[in-house]
């Protein structure tokens, strides 16, 4: 396995930090995707890691309903003696 040249990793960081994905840089410069992930986490601790997933099929209106709901369903507590 031959390292990356201090050209080769200053590329792949100022992609990184241009917001490229690791793919995309993958794709473009030719080393795995496991090779930019490692040096992204060697040399770029400080940037913000994509929050991924889904989008949320409720909104905040009716986030805020259904708690409404399920809260004035719930049973009282019991005091105790």
């Amino acid at each position: 396995m031959q390292s990356l040249s201090a050209i080769q990793k200053n590329t792949i960081i100022t992609m990184l930090d241009s917001g490229h994905s690791g793919h995309s840089i993958a794709t473009s410069t030719g080393f795995h995707t496991s090779t930019i992930s490692r040096l992204c986490v060697k040399e770029c601790s400080e940037l913000q890691k994509s929050t991924g997933g889904c989008p949320s099929k409720l909104s905040p209106a009716n986030v805020h309903s259904t708690i409404n709901v399920v809260q004035a369903l719930a049973p009282a507590p019991i005091s105790r003696l």
